[in-house]
């Protein structure tokens, strides 16, 4: 099976990861921690920068937006989103 490009929801990077127990093993916690990101469609500002380590170092591309950032606008620049 073909690798995509990019990974363009939290659903698509959970199952790239391996799965719901191959996350728990990765960054620890408990199976619903991570159907609630799949449900919710977004990872928790705290998650962000540890999954993005963690995809790079797996060889991954995840879409900005599930990192909370912004694509990248006309200059090529990222630029971080703001909680809300």
């Amino acid at each position: 099976m073909a690798r995509k490009s990019q990974l363009c929801t939290v659903s698509e990077t959970i199952d790239a990861f391996g799965g719901v127990s191959a996350m728990c093993a990765i960054f620890g916690g408990v199976p619903g921690r991570f159907y609630n990101y799949k449900a919710a469609g977004r990872f928790p500002d705290y998650m962000h920068m540890r999954v993005y380590v963690e995809a790079k170092a797996r060889g991954l591309n995840i879409a900005p937006e599930l990192i909370g950032m912004a694509r990248p606008s006309a200059q090529g620049a990222l630029r971080l989103q703001t909680a809300e």
